[in-house]
């Protein structure tokens, strides 16, 4: 299941992007991050992953913290909040090779965008998925945007 891993990898060593990977036991939430990996919080990132009922699929990057506001979503993607669907674990694994709490904004599969929410920081490095549970991807945010072909956009909620 890493070849999405591995994928990751080369897409960056050809971009010439400059990352780190980090080694650590497996996470699948923020939760687990939170109570057993050392990296800020506040640049850690979590990417879910849904799908446009019209077709293809949406890869929202936003800090560990935060909620997704579907309306927020849908209008970023240019649709109704009842065209969008979160991905099942199940659905995850079959449509991106990946587990759930690995899912990276960087997949290699075509008709996948990908949204930044606007409270990502953006003069940091930040910590994300890379396509196994037992890695962390850090990276400019800006580098990251780039090889991703990602937009910022307000997605997540102003509720605390």
């Amino acid at each position: 299941m890493y070849e999405t891993y591995e994928a990751i990898l080369q897409l960056l060593t050809a971009g010439n992007v400059p990352f780190t990977i980090h080694e650590h036991i497996p996470s699948y939430t923020f939760a687990d991050a939170e109570a057993h990996l050392d990296f800020p919080l506040e640049r850690l990132l979590k990417t879910i992953a849904f799908r446009i009922r019209s077709g293809g699929n949406i890869l929202a990057a936003v800090r560990g913290p935060d909620r997704i506001d579907y309306r927020k979503l849908a209008a970023a993607c240019g649709t109704k909040r009842t065209e969008i669907f979160r991905l099942t674990p199940e659905e995850v694994v079959r449509t991106f090779n990946v587990e759930v709490g690995s899912v990276s904004p960087i997949l290699i599969q075509d008709g996948v965008q990908t949204l930044f929410d606007t409270k990502v920081p953006t003069r940091e490095t930040v910590f994300c998925g890379v396509g196994r549970p037992d890695r962390t991807l850090e990276i400019q945010l800006a580098d990251l945007i780039q090889i991703t072909h990602g937009q910022i956009l307000s997605l997540t909620s102003d509720a605390k």
